[in-house]
């Protein structure tokens, strides 16, 4: 049985997977000593972006 949502929140799911291989990407690359890192945005939005940057220096500064 399929719910009107599952569509929307299957492309959720996707778009939050994308982000956080993303962060991880920008983690690694920080963590290998990296002092300056750029990513291929594809189709992130600019909310995404902004959602990535404020992550990747939160979970930097969290250890």
């Amino acid at each position: 049985m399929s719910f009107p949502n599952d569509d929307f929140m299957n492309f959720m799911g996707y778009r939050n997977m994308v982000v956080e291989e993303k962060i991880e990407e920008c983690l690694s690359a920080a963590r290998g000593g990296e002092t300056s890192v750029s990513i291929d945005r594809d189709d992130l939005t600019d909310d995404e972006v902004a959602y990535l940057q404020k992550e990747v220096h939160r979970r930097l500064e969290n250890g």
